[in-house]
């Protein structure tokens, strides 16, 4: 499926996309775990990668008086030139077919310092989904993920779980951990 489908797709359901509580909590979550990588008094460059209908977003850019909204496949072209301090991916990854490209992109894009925070899915078998159209991971292997993001040039990645989602799929209720990763930018002397 095309970028442009699967945008139209979430441009259909984005009417009723807030209005789940399990998607507001999710993207607290999300948040408090941006917000953990910041200096206390800082209000860095933030992209929101993947950003929706933008709750992630909104919460973070209280008191912003200069947000701007893009809409921008970086698997098809990078940015120009444009720096960030932080990147947030926040359940947007399993609809991204070339991984690799996207975090080596994302690693081009911080400034020295900066950190990728990416929330996703760990591993699961297929059913979160009900409609996998747009889909091209069922989730991610934490550890698969770390490689993928050391060979993107982040020289130290955290991870913990943030967030479960509880779903009732066809085999009856189950949680699906939501992992954070975050990956510093241009750091390498730290220790895992």
């Amino acid at each position: 499926m095309s970028a442009e489908k699967i945008v139209a797709r979430f441009d259909r359901k984005e009417a009723d996309y807030d209005s789940s509580e399990r998607r507001r909590a999710l993207a607290a979550d999300s948040v408090r775990a941006v917000e953990r990588t910041w200096a206390e008094d800082a209000r860095p460059r933030l992209l929101d990668y993947g950003a929706g209908i933008g709750l992630c977003t909104l919460a973070l850019a209280g008191g912003i008086d200069h947000l701007h909204i893009l809409r921008h496949d970086l698997c098809s072209a990078a940015l120009d030139g444009r720096r960030f301090d932080t990147i947030l991916c926040s359940m947007t990854l399993h609809h991204v077919e070339d991984v690799d490209l996207l975090l080596e992109r994302f690693h081009s894009m911080l400034d020295p310092g900066g950190s990728l925070v990416i929330a996703y899915l760990e591993k699961e078998d297929g059913s979160f989904h009900r409609d996998p159209v747009g889909v091209f991971h069922c989730g991610f292997d934490s550890d698969h993920l770390v490689r993928r993001m050391m060979k993107a040039g982040f020289t130290f990645v955290s991870m913990e779980t943030v967030h479960r989602i509880r779903k009732t799929c066809d085999s009856g209720a189950r949680e699906y951990p939501v992992i954070c990763a975050v990956g510093p930018s241009g750091v390498s002397d730290m220790n895992t």
